[in-house]
């Protein structure tokens, strides 16, 4: 059975992993959704606490939808310890750190996870396929962020418009692009 993991941001998981896991598991595949530390509780090292209770999981099979944060935290954590993965979605994901007004919280955790040339280089040579997916009405992420990350980590480009920061605020239920990928890759 092969396994995909959902990895969230800071605000805990978003109503789509919920949508991603109905789908995925009715093709038959193994969801794995870690509960990570959410908001003020975010460090790199707590998010890597949680990934250690899932190493088993990292092999050239594993397929992996991050969101957000939660995007940073994988590429730092599989780039740290030469795990090999075949697929990887991004949603709103992002390198560097930028600056969301009224969002304190928010930005000091976003400080915290910008990633190196020399992670991102592990990354891209340990990630087989990768693709970026995000919206031309990010509430959180500036725009030129967002596609700066997709260029960084040479994936796959797919901006969807008016589907926002996909995550709670955002409402989105439903990414049947991103089950496509899936599809098509397995094929």
């Amino acid at each position: 059975m092969k396994n995909i993991m959902l990895i969230h941001g800071f605000n805990g998981i978003p109503k789509i992993f919920i949508y991603f896991k109905k789908q995925l598991e009715e093709k038959g595949y193994n969801v794995i959704i870690p509960k990570f530390p959410t908001r003020t509780d975010i460090t790199i090292d707590s998010f890597f606490e949680i990934f250690d209770k899932y190493k088993n999981y990292f092999n050239n099979e594993l397929i992996v939808i991050a969101h957000s944060i939660g995007n940073a935290m994988f590429i730092k954590y599989i780039s740290k310890n030469n795990f090999n993965v075949n697929l990887y979605i991004s949603l709103a994901g992002f390198a560097k750190s930028f600056v969301t007004e009224g969002r304190e919280d928010l930005n000091k955790v976003i400080k915290q996870i910008t990633i190196s040339i020399e992670e991102k280089e592990k990354f891209i040579n340990l990630v087989k396929n990768r693709y970026s997916i995000y919206s031309n009405n990010d509430h959180i992420v500036p725009f030129e962020t967002l596609k700066e990350f997709s260029k960084f980590i040479n994936s796959k480009d797919i901006l969807i418009e008016g589907i926002g920061h996909m995550g709670k605020k955002s409402g989105l239920e439903e990414l049947p692009q991103a089950i496509k990928i899936i599809n098509d890759m397995i094929v």
